[in-house]
């Protein structure tokens, strides 16, 4: 049995660290909560879009979640996070993957971008939200 993977901060993860937790497929939470909130931040979003769309990575569904919190945030402060430019282009490259949960995320995001009204906390930024349903 390996290890669990260790951050030197987990406060601010690298994303060298991000991926060894994501392929530990018994590495549990390194904080006991949010720590979707505490690794979600906008210069991840392409390591995230790359980790959710791997099949074989045993914490797809956790970063498909930091996918929505990342969304969702950045339309609910109207792009005080994340530059909407940013995250157009992270919606693009999640519909040019062609891989299902990525791509379900990034046609929702467009849609919420177009209706920032419809936003909806619990949809966009609780694991349980549109995140348990990836497709």
């Amino acid at each position: 049995m390996s290890p669990e993977p260790t951050f030197e901060d987990v406060a601010n993860p690298t994303p060298e660290e991000m991926t060894a937790w994501a392929y530990a497929p018994e590495a549990q939470s390194p904080v006991s909560q949010d720590w979707d909130i505490i690794a979600t931040r906008p210069a991840f979003g392409f390591l995230f879009l790359t980790l959710a769309a791997d099949r074989q990575c045993p914490h797809r569904r956790f970063f498909l979640g930091c996918l929505y919190l990342l969304a969702g945030d950045a339309v609910r402060t109207r792009f005080q996070t994340m530059p909407e430019v940013s995250l157009s282009a992270l919606t693009d490259e999640a519909m040019s993957i062609g891989e299902a949960w990525v791509s379900t995320w990034g046609a929702r995001t467009q849609a919420l971008v177009r209706t920032p009204e419809s936003f909806d906390y619990e949809d966009w930024c609780d694991p349980r939200g549109l995140a348990s349903t990836p497709t």
